[in-house]
């Protein structure tokens, strides 16, 4: 699972725009961060031989979060390249009430960085902290726009938000997926799908 210095170029363009890293903090970089290939529907589920949960960096593919809610999956969020993922860790001691896992949707390629190597990132370059502070607001207006999504009061308005929010995505989710993500039946979606070619043609 040894990263090449090429692999981890993406990585290292996406953090290096939202803050300039210096050479040794790029150094660390390429020595803690890991690569991991996903086959499609591939649930990630063990972690522990990179030192345990972390952020994911999504190279090549497609990634969902989901929950289970007495035995209901439900997807969380959706995400494709270029995209660091990973669940916001709670600094207090509050237990979180759902426990998020991922799957692949495609075959994907990740970049792996360890919490544990986040940490030790944190207290070794001070500068880091400016870049995680960054990266939470991002997170932050992600988690803005999903709650606004899930608020649409109309299945329709909701997949017609959800194209113009994630273009790149809007085809490659498969159809019981994306109905979990808005938050409706698959035969709405499908419904609201065929209704929309027919315009289309008219």
């Amino acid at each position: 699972m040894t990263t090449l210095h090429s692999e981890i170029d993406p990585l290292l363009k996406y953090l290096s725009e939202l803050q300039p890293l210096g050479k040794e903090i790029i150094e660390r970089v390429k020595e803690g961060t890991f690569k991991m290939s996903v086959r499609k529907n591939e649930v990630l589920s063990n972690l522990s031989n990179i030192g345990g949960d972390g952020l994911f960096f999504i190279v090549k593919g497609l990634m969902r979060a989901f929950v289970l809610d007495e035995g209901k999956d439900i997807t969380a969020w959706l995400a494709d390249e270029n995209h660091l993922i990973g669940s916001i860790r709670n600094p207090g001691t509050l237990i979180p009430t759902y426990q998020e896992q991922y799957q692949a949707l495609e075959d994907s390629e990740l970049l792996i960085l360890p919490y544990r190597f986040i940490d030790d990132m944190y207290t070794q370059f001070p500068e880091t902290n400016i870049l995680a502070r960054k990266l939470l607001a991002i997170n932050y207006h992600m988690s803005q726009e999903r709650s606004i999504l899930s608020r649409i009061p109309t299945a329709e308005m909701r997949y017609k938000q959800f194209k113009i929010g994630y273009p790149t995505i809007k085809s490659r989710v498969p159809l019981k997926f994306l109905a979990s993500y808005l938050g409706m039946r698959i035969e709405t979606l499908s419904r609201i799908r065929r209704k929309e070619k027919l315009d289309e043609k008219n």
